[in-house]
């Protein structure tokens, strides 16, 4: 618990401090200086014992435990006297802690090291300001020391910490602190008042010794402006003696263009708004010269409100304004030389960081000298990228006083956006005491002019010493000076060799000499040649040079000189054979290719023509080569195209040419014809040359070919309408069975232009959507129901009425259209099938017949006719897909991929015409199909003893066998219908039933009726 008599103890320990400080005064100063290393020990050591006779009398005594106010000694000590005495006196006073021992000697003993280094510290923040230290700062000072010292008393035990701490911390955080504050301030007037007087003193001697001796002129006037008094300095600066001075006021020598300034701040003064003001103004001395000076004028106050003196110092500055004068002139000159010439000059203040420029430098950025001068970093903006760095380097190599100078080019971009090349020079031009730049100037020169030279010199050199065509210098004599790599690397000479020599060291017997007369002959008389020349090498070995010689303009100086400029066309020519062959034949096969056919057609049109001669163009394309391709591989697709080219070689004229287009495409052209007889015999050798077998390794295969076979002139007179001709007549043969030939009809020309007017209308079909869906029904022959039905398509077209799917379906396949009609359908019967169950609740199956095409396409996706159908809440079951035979024989692996995820997603699958086709049994089982149709032929013919009617059971049985069911197409008689029953097949479909329907009529018939759906 706190008492009263920590108090008192406190007020001893204030005694034995305040001796500290009478001791202290008591000191003579110039002892302290005499010997400051012996005073200081002394200082340290007194400081100590003080410190131990309070630590002997402590304010509280806890166990082992000692409070008091020697942390007040150390911190001050830190404060006042520095490291060396409180190093000793903390040395002195940890001895003793140690001494007197205890369980918290350390802790002791770290309170007085800790309060020694925190006076240390706050020295160092306040050294020169120590007699600037207040009461509130002194206070603070000790609350904050005393504060810390009190942190170490958690070391101890945390019960005897907190006991410790309510005992002793009012006392210390109160008392202390206000002792450190009353210490501490008398010891700040202690140390500082001999200091005050001492600076006293020194001002007034050197007052007096200034005022009599200096260098400067001193004068006392009155609020009168008379001189009182002056010295002798101002007496020899103005030519006046010191009592005609007084006799004068200060207006009187004043120049009268500085006298309002001066008599303004002057009153000012005088109403006490100045105490003190500096001016530059001009005296007129005696001799009637005038003085420049720097005047600094004070006043001092008296006691009355009215009286005071004036004090003024007038610094001579008369040589220095007359140099500024001369050094503003030169400068003014020198602005002018440099503003008459192509220079840009900058001037640099490092520690301002300002620069200065004149005008030249502000017409190269393309801004006025104000506006760069007001805003620098214009130019380093200006700069561009590529140098910013290089340049930027330079200027901090200065700075770090790396060097002294700069020299530095770059690219900037003016204002204008034009670019532009600057050499910047730059020079150190003043330092300060430890060598860093203060000034830096230099100038800046627009070198663009001169970079372009230099860049086309380069070019120039460039291009000779590297450049791949050889060239060569030599005189109207025809004797070498000079020549570039590239010639020595061609014509296997060094420079050496031919230094001095004559051309005709390269002269060859494949050149006549006679081309050297002539050549020397040309350049005489028109001073250039161009030309393919003969030459040999080093080595002896002849090559073929394409040669351009030109002359130089003859001087004064200097003899006529050509240049001859050349490169080794040898290889050239060879490539150049060799490109000819490769773009005008098959690089396979051998043949022209279709570059050569059509020169070839072109030049035969033009002499048939002009000798009313005849000949047939034959357009050939293999059947069934692609399966070889797929089967054999593309390398035994080759051998066997390689083959037929020899075949068909081997079938006509030498004068007759036959021609590879590409794949499996040939052209024959029979020239020179009398009649069409010849034409048939080759064409019928052909098919029977491709129709023999061919032997492709292991294996052998068989192929036939399909001919088109137009004539000239009878069909066409251009190569274009042969061509067009041709292929129409050989796709001709392959519709109508293939290993055949056909002319050329005007019915195939008008087949063909409808069948571009139906592709343009169909369109515009697609746009327009002029398709419509009809439905037939399909009856579950056990049950005589219709429960499925097959959408069929129907073209509206606007002129032409309805079209069927059979004269659209293979033109919409061969184009592509095919995908946007089959999506549009599949959204059709999406929306309709949906319609119905919601309309008459009752679920129709509609089947829809999808193109191979769309299954080969990668736009067509499953994932999203299976969306469509989530959003519509309807069943996959709703729709069933019908696909032709062929498609599983497809080889591709996006059509097997989309089969399987439409049987994976649970969507039904129809094989429509089934056995008309080359259906293969195990992609049955491969690909899961839920229905077979049998085509309609087999059906129409179905009779009691009839090999149909076989063909039907046997089809039925295999189809349930596998698991599937059955729908025959074409029922058109009761008789039919009878016997599918019999042979157990499932559905059926045809005129007996009913035609295809137009939605209106299908729901009229099947869904309206409200006992359910029935056939009828």
């Amino acid at each position: 618990m706190f008492n009263l008599n920590v108090f008192l103890l406190i007020l001893e320990n204030a005694a034995l401090l305040l001796a500290l400080v009478y001791v202290y005064s008591l000191s003579p100063t110039d002892q302290r200086k005499a010997i400051p290393v012996l005073w200081t020990f002394f200082v340290g050591a007194l400081i100590g014992v003080i410190g131990v006779i309070i630590m002997m009398d402590p304010l509280v005594r806890q166990p082992d435990m000692l409070f008091d106010a020697r942390w007040v000694v150390l911190c001050l000590s830190g404060l006042f006297f520095g490291a060396i005495p409180t190093v000793i006196a903390t040395l002195i006073m940890a001895l003793y802690r140690y001494h007197l021992g205890g369980v918290a000697v350390w802790i002791g003993i770290l309170m007085l090291i800790s309060s020694a280094i925190l006076g240390l510290i706050w020295r160092r923040f306040r050294l020169h300001k120590l007699d600037q230290i207040g009461y509130l700062e002194f206070y603070l000072f000790g609350f904050v020391v005393h504060a810390i010292l009190l942190q170490w008393l958690f070391l101890l035990p945390y019960e005897q910490a907190l006991q410790t701490i309510s005992v002793v911390s009012l006392p210390i955080l109160v008392v202390l602190p206000l002792l450190t504050m009353v210490i501490g301030h008398l010891l700040g007037q202690i140390v500082f008042r001999g200091r005050d007087i001492q600076a006293k003193l020194q001002e007034d001697f050197l007052f007096k010794d200034q005022f009599d001796i200096g260098n400067i002129g001193i004068s006392i006037t009155t609020k009168t402006k008379y001189w009182l008094k002056v010295n002798p300095y101002l007496c020899r600066m103005f030519g006046y003696t010191e009592k005609e001075l007084k006799s004068l006021t200060w207006p009187a020598l004043t120049h009268p263009d500085d006298l309002n300034k001066d008599l303004l701040l002057f009153d000012k003064m005088v109403k006490g708004e100045l105490d003190e003001y500096e001016i530059d103004k001009r005296f007129i001395a005696k001799d009637g010269s005038i003085v420049y000076t720097h005047v600094t004028i004070a006043c001092r106050r008296h006691v009355q409100e009215n009286t005071f003196l004036v004090i003024a110092g007038f610094l001579d500055i008369t040589k220095q304004k007359q140099a500024e004068q001369a050094l503003l002139q030169s400068k003014e000159q020198l602005a002018l030389v440099l503003d008459s010439s192509e220079l840009g000059v900058w001037d640099w203040d490092v520690i301002a960081n300002r620069i200065s420029t004149n005008r030249y430098s502000a017409d190269i950025l393309g801004c006025s000298m104000e506006e760069l001068n007001l805003h620098p970093q214009l130019w380093i903006n200006a700069i561009q990228s590529k140098y910013k760095f290089k340049f930027l380097r330079s200027i901090n190599e200065i700075i770090k006083g790396r060097c002294i100078s700069q020299r530095v080019e770059y690219q900037l971009t003016d204002l204008h956006g034009g670019s532009r090349w600057i050499l910047q020079t730059g020079r150190v031009v003043d330092v300060d005491d430890k060598g860093n730049p203060l000034r830096v100037c230099g100038t800046h020169s627009d070198i663009t002019d001169i970079k372009q030279v230099e860049d086309s010199l380069s070019i120039a050199t460039s291009v000779y010493q590297n450049s791949s065509e050889a060239m060569s210098v030599f005189t109207a004599k025809g004797i070498l000076i000079d020549s570039n790599p590239a010639f020595s690397f061609i014509t296997g000479f060094t420079q050496e060799d031919i230094q001095n020599q004559h051309l005709r060291m390269f002269a060859t017997d494949l050149q006549p000499k006679r081309f050297y007369r002539q050549l020397t002959k040309q350049l005489k008389q028109q001073g250039h040649w161009h030309g393919e020349v003969w030459m040999r090498r080093k080595n002896g070995e002849n090559y073929l040079i394409l040669l351009t010689i030109n002359s130089i303009v003859r001087t004064k100086s200097q003899a006529a000189r050509y240049v001859a400029l050349f490169f080794d066309i040898t290889e050239k020519k060879q490539t150049e054979e060799l490109i000819w062959r490769q773009a005008n034949y098959d690089a396979l096969t051998g043949l022209p290719n279709r570059r050569m056919l059509l020169t070839f057609l072109n030049q035969q049109v033009l002499s048939s023509d002009r000798q009313h001669n005849h000949f047939a163009l034959m357009f050939l394309d293999l059947d069934f080569f692609k399966e070889i391709n797929d089967t054999l591989g593309h390398d035994m697709g080759d051998v066997l195209l390689l083959e037929t080219a020899d075949r068909l070689k081997k079938c006509v004229r030498e004068t007759d040419i036959v021609a590879r287009l590409g794949g499996d495409e040939f052209t024959i052209v029979l020239t020179a014809l009398e009649d069409t007889h010849g034409v048939d015999r080759v064409a019928q050798q052909i098919l029977n040359r491709l129709a023999e077998p061919y032997f492709l390794g292991d294996q052998t295969a068989y192929i036939s070919g399909s001919i088109g076979i137009t004539l000239f002139p009878d069909d066409a007179k251009t190569t274009e309408a042969l061509l067009k001709n041709a292929d129409q007549a050989m796709y001709s043969a392959k519709t109508h069975g293939r290993n055949r030939f056909n002319y050329f009809t005007t019915t195939m020309q008008d087949n063909a232009q409808k069948r571009m007017m139906l592709i343009q209308d169909l369109k515009v079909a697609i746009t327009q959507q002029q398709f419509e869906l009809y439905y037939q029904p399909i009856v579950d022959l056990s049950s005589q129901q219709v429960i499925k039905a097959e959408a069929l398509l129907r073209w509206k077209h606007p002129t032409m009425g309805l079209i069927l799917p059979a004269d659209f379906i293979s033109i919409a396949e061969d184009t592509g259209m095919i995908i946007d009609i089959g999506n549009w359908v599949f959204y059709q019967v999406s929306e309709l099938a949906a319609q119905w169950k919601t309309q008459f609740n009752c679920d129709i199956q509609i089947s829809i017949n999808l193109s191979p095409v769309q299954f080969r396409d990668g736009s067509t996706g499953v994932k999203d006719w299976l969306k469509r159908m989530s959003t519509l809440a309807m069943s996959t079951n709703n729709i069933c897909i019908e696909i032709p035979e062929s498609l599983l024989l497809e080889t591709e692996p996006n059509v097997e991929a989309r089969l399987l995820a439409c049987s994976d997603a649970g969507m039904q699958m129809s094989l429509d015409d089934f056995g008309t086709g080359y259906s293969s049994l195990s992609y049955l089982k491969k690909i899961k199909i839920d229905y077979l149709k049998i085509d309609q032929r087999f059906v129409r013919n179905v009779t009691a003893e009839s090999n149909d009617l076989c063909l039907c059971e046997a089809i039925i049985v295999m189809a349930h066998k596998l698991g599937m069911k059955v729908i025959a197409k074409g029922v058109e008689t009761e008789q039919q219908r009878r016997l599918l029953v019999l042979a157990d097949c499932d559905y059926a479909q045809g005129y007996l039933f009913s035609n295809a329907l137009c939605r209106h009529d299908f729901e009229q018939k099947y869904l309206v009726v409200k006992s359910g759906l029935i056939a009828s």
